[in-house]
């Protein structure tokens, strides 16, 4: 009897090591909003690219239209490149950092969200540094923004938890420590809203001043009235995870890209905490198990938060990795990622002619 307890209690202390000790994940209780097989339609039929644009270009995390009518892309090695109509892509900054975010001021200055470095203001000099990333500044995983029309900035701080390149992790927790902020200058900025699941990408229809953010672990799109604050969800019950947010002022457009298909089996657990916990420690052991497919994927919707158009390419189209962006420009859908190699341009799912 005594050996039957003594065996009880180790394994009892490996247990609660185990789901409590150090490394441990911090799991949260979290009950993402299921796919809507209602938007199964827009993906009946794949899309395979038109073109590959410079494979040698590696992390293209967003995509940009500048007031110069060039195309900016943001690189994992700290470039940003800029792509004319009929040209090349030519270097025309480098932060030091990895920028993720791109936007422009209505006096067509840049401002870029760096996940390393912060909140960044291009000059004729360099750069300076609105809002500084962690350890030094309040930003920890500064993702993306948009600059409105007054000048003000909306800038989405993924997780107050995790930063760059930890966004497993954060997604395995189901963590909830994203928030938005409002920027109005240099080192001046307050808290918009906060306790979002990767609150992520974000643009905004310039005249109606509305902002419209991904809510990437959530599956969902809200809408945000930068003045009041008042958030409301746009859409919800996305087929994948969205991460950045483009509005066509064309189109009246809200295009989303989804980097991967949403894995059910996994969100599955974020009910149980508990469970995620032992799961955890089969990963760091065993490492992570077969994630869902992530063919270039993105969805269009209008300001009503209706669906419009869907792309999905082949899952052998070029590359393994989902897309990130996904915009029009110039007649074309334009997609790249934050682990793909090169631009991938479709043709545009609302051109009929």
């Amino acid at each position: 009897m005594r050996v039957a307890i003594a065996i009880a209690a180790v394994l009892t202390v490996l247990l609660a090591l185990a789901v409590w000790g150090p490394g441990a994940l911090d799991a949260e209780h979290f009950d993402p909003p299921p796919p809507d097989p209602a938007l199964d339609r827009l993906y009946e039929t794949q899309t395979p690219p038109l073109r590959l644009e410079r494979d040698d270009l590696h992390g293209a995390e967003d995509l940009e239209p500048g007031p110069d009518g060039r195309l900016y892309a943001s690189l994992a090695d700290g470039r940003i490149m800029a792509h004319a109509p009929g040209g090349d892509w030519r270097m025309v900054a480098e932060t030091g950092g990895r920028p993720l975010g791109l936007a422009f001021a209505p006096d067509g200055t840049l401002f870029v969200a760096d996940a390393r470095l912060g909140l960044l203001r291009r000059t004729e000099g360099g750069w300076d540094t609105w809002l500084e990333a962690s350890p030094d500044g309040p930003l920890v995983f500064p993702d993306d923004l948009t600059v409105l029309e007054d000048g003000r900035i909306v800038l989405t701080d993924a997780s107050l938890r995790h930063g760059y390149g930890d966004h497993m992790t954060s997604f395995f927790e189901g963590e909830h420590t994203g928030r938005i902020l409002l920027v109005t200058g240099s080192g001046a900025y307050e808290e918009l809203a906060d306790g979002l699941g990767f609150i992520n990408g974000v643009d905004h229809d310039p005249e109606t001043g509305l902002v419209y953010i991904n809510e990437t672990w959530a599956g969902r799109i809200w809408q945000l009235d930068p003045d009041t604050g008042e958030m409301e969800v746009l859409i919800e019950g996305l087929p994948g995870y969205p991460d950045n947010l483009e509005f066509d002022t064309q189109t009246g457009l809200i295009w989303s890209a989804l980097p991967s298909l949403r894995a059910t089996d996994l969100e599955a657990l974020h009910s149980r905490p508990f469970a995620k916990r032992l799961a955890w420690r089969w990963i760091q052991i065993a490492g992570l198990p077969d994630l869902p497919p992530r063919p270039a994927l993105a969805i269009a919707v209008d300001t009503d938060g209706q669906p419009v158009h869907g792309l999905r390419a082949p899952e052998d189209a070029g590359n393994p990795e989902g897309i990130t962006t996904a915009l029009v420009w110039n007649g074309e859908l334009w997609t790249a990622g934050l682990d793909r190699d090169g631009i991938s341009v479709f043709a545009d799912p609302g051109d009929t002619e």
